[in-house]
């Protein structure tokens, strides 16, 4: 078993935790506390985040660059905001030790499904993608379908449609063909 979750950087703002196997009985919802995210989590194998998990010199890690020169752009980990997010994931992850923690970036799904890079986030491409693998839910935030697009990418990396953007200050995962 697996999650992808889309991670706020507070607890005041919503987290989304997407659980599951397959598609068919993938589950998603809203979370906020440390404590809920932590308590859904217990038994996961592989979490799947939208947070970063390492900070690097400056605003850009490797690994942020590489994806930048593909077109997929990153925000500064210099940003109050996106350091508050790698404290709260780490925080996470002591709590939740005993799984793999994967980060991702779930715009890299979007583009994937043929999204333009320059456009704004479309939750309908994923949506009609999910669908077709069997997911019937109706999700309800952007948060919730970036969580989708966490754990998407755990069932790509099972399908061997994985591949990370691997440098000496971190790791993304996206989908293979980017």
């Amino acid at each position: 078993m697996w999650g992808g979750l889309d991670l706020a950087a507070i607890s005041e703002r919503p987290s989304a935790l997407a659980i599951g196997t397959t598609w068919e009985q993938l589950r998603v919802s809203t979370l906020y506390t440390d404590d809920e995210i932590i308590a859904a989590l217990k038994g996961m194998k592989v979490i799947w985040v939208d947070a970063p998990l390492t900070m690097g010199r400056g605003a850009f890690r490797d690994c942020d660059q590489m994806l930048r020169r593909k077109g997929l752009n990153t925000l500064p980990l210099t940003w109050r905001s996106m350091q508050a997010l790698y404290h709260r994931a780490n925080r996470l992850r002591q709590g939740v030790a005993e799984a793999d923690w994967r980060e991702t970036f779930p715009w890299s799904v979007y583009v994937w499904l043929g999204a333009q890079r320059s456009q704004k986030k479309n939750p309908l491409l994923l949506k009609r993608w999910a669908a077709q693998e069997g997911f019937k839910e109706n999700l309800a935030s952007v948060h919730e379908w970036d969580a989708l697009a966490c754990w998407a990418l755990g069932w790509l990396h099972l399908k061997g449609l994985a591949d990370c953007m691997r440098g000496e200050e971190g790791v993304i995962w996206v989908p293979q063909i980017l």
